[in-house]
């Protein structure tokens, strides 16, 4: 009798432990289980996250690749074009520079931006430049500086190589100036009305021509040692080109320029 309960107590035993080691089996399981859920659950959401950032790298390439395959060519250039490499010495006392489209006869003045380059057009007039055909006859290309200025209260006339007259002159170099559009005598009624009637073409024997309104503004705002960048462009002017009302040749005022202020021009009489 003794040894069956002994036997009893001892399969009791094997049962309890059996239960435990089991249900150890199965906390360990469960928490294997749940911690391989944790890792594949970190896994996903590393890719996941991976794939969006290459996604949004591929998005944002092709949105810049298309911006600049649609940014347009001409701006690029026109800025390249009138790029004024001046100091800080020139801007502190100078308020503009000026460019010349030598290609499309446009004479173009610009100010400071917010950030100190003169990158801002404010006026644009109709020029003539050069009609080449011979070294005499051309515009020169570069960087220069305006030196002197006729003085129109003392010598309103300069004398030009061809032996005609013009106003309101400011050289650029050597013998390249802005002037009017010649005269064949010191005399306001005796302008070269078929010449004046050339501006926005080539036309000069290299300076560069203006109607009398434009050259004056320019002779009275233009500084000395001014910035003059001459140029070839397909593109004229951020302000475009300004139109030409041409003399009738056959008016009686056809001596006169139209736009000259004088009291007794007239073109100004109603």
């Amino acid at each position: 009798m003794a040894k069956y309960t002994r036997n009893t107590n001892k399969n009791k035993y094997m049962t309890k432990r059996q239960i435990m080691m089991q249900r150890r089996r199965r906390t360990t399981i469960v928490g294997i289980g749940i911690i391989l859920l944790i890792f594949i659950l970190i896994l996903s959401s590393c890719i996941s996250h991976s794939h969006k950032k290459k996604s949004s790298e591929e998005a944002s390439s092709k949105a810049a690749t298309k911006t600049t395959t649609e940014a347009p060519t001409e701006t690029v250039t026109y800025e390249r074009d009138i790029a004024f490499d001046v100091d800080d010495a020139y801007k502190r006392t100078h308020k503009y520079c000026v460019g010349v489209n030598r290609k499309m006869n446009v004479v173009t003045f610009y100010e400071k931006d917010s950030n100190g380059d003169y990158t801002v057009a404010v006026k644009a007039f109709l020029c003539s430049c050069g009609k080449g055909g011979s070294e005499d006859a051309e515009t020169p290309l570069g960087v220069f500086t305006t030196t002197e200025k006729s003085i129109p209260e003392d010598n309103p006339w300069l004398k030009m190589v061809d032996g005609s007259y013009a106003r309101y002159a400011v050289r650029i170099v050597d013998q390249i100036w802005f002037h009017s559009v010649p005269y064949t005598a010191k005399d306001k009624g005796a302008l070269e009305y078929e010449e004046y009637n050339k501006l926005g073409t080539p036309a000069s024997l290299g300076c560069i021509r203006m109607n009398i309104e434009d050259i004056k503004w320019l002779y009275e705002n233009i500084e000395w040692k001014t910035v003059v960048f001459i140029y070839d462009s397909d593109t004229p002017s951020p302000l475009g080109i300004p139109e030409l009302k041409k003399i009738d040749v056959n008016s009686p005022n056809k001596g006169w320029d139209p736009t000259d202020p004088d009291k007794n021009n007239p073109w100004n009489k109603k």
